[in-house]
């Protein structure tokens, strides 16, 4: 099996090689286009063919699936990273929305900071600070 491989992939990379050297010597005129069509057909026949004709060396029947299954398996989540990430992606979030509405209004927001306790309960969850920098626009048409 190794064997088969090792030769099928010297025979591709030689393949590959002699495709790019013919490319590269090609003429730029309309039929290009056809000949690196017939290029990437002769690849694809060179890559398929040898697994068609030594159809004894991919006997399905042989292979033992169990040696290939594992039946170990994992789900460690860290749920206080994925709570902090979240806790996280909530503030800029609230930060953007602040920002974005003062800017509607006409003003120019130097910083916005928020500082929010969120918690599994609803009612423990609230917004404990916002501290935001804010400048009227020069020249503005509002």
């Amino acid at each position: 099996m190794i064997k088969f491989m090792s030769s099928w992939v010297k025979g591709l990379g030689l393949t590959i090689v002699i495709i790019s050297i013919l490319e590269m010597l090609l003429p730029n005129n309309k039929t290009k286009k056809y000949i690196r069509m017939v290029m990437g057909v002769y690849i694809l026949f060179t890559m398929i063919s040898p697994f068609i004709s030594n159809k004894e060396v991919f006997n399905i029947n042989q292979v033992d699936l169990e040696d290939y299954v594992t039946t170990k398996t994992s789900t460690n989540l860290n749920q206080t990273s994925m709570d902090e990430r979240i806790e996280q992606l909530y503030i800029q979030e609230l930060e953007k929305d602040i920002t974005k509405k003062l800017e509607e209004k006409g003003y120019e927001i130097t910083n916005c900071k928020v500082k929010a306790q969120i918690s599994d309960k609803e009612e423990e969850t609230k917004i404990t600070k916002i501290k935001v920098k804010v400048q009227k626009r020069t020249g503005a048409s509002q």
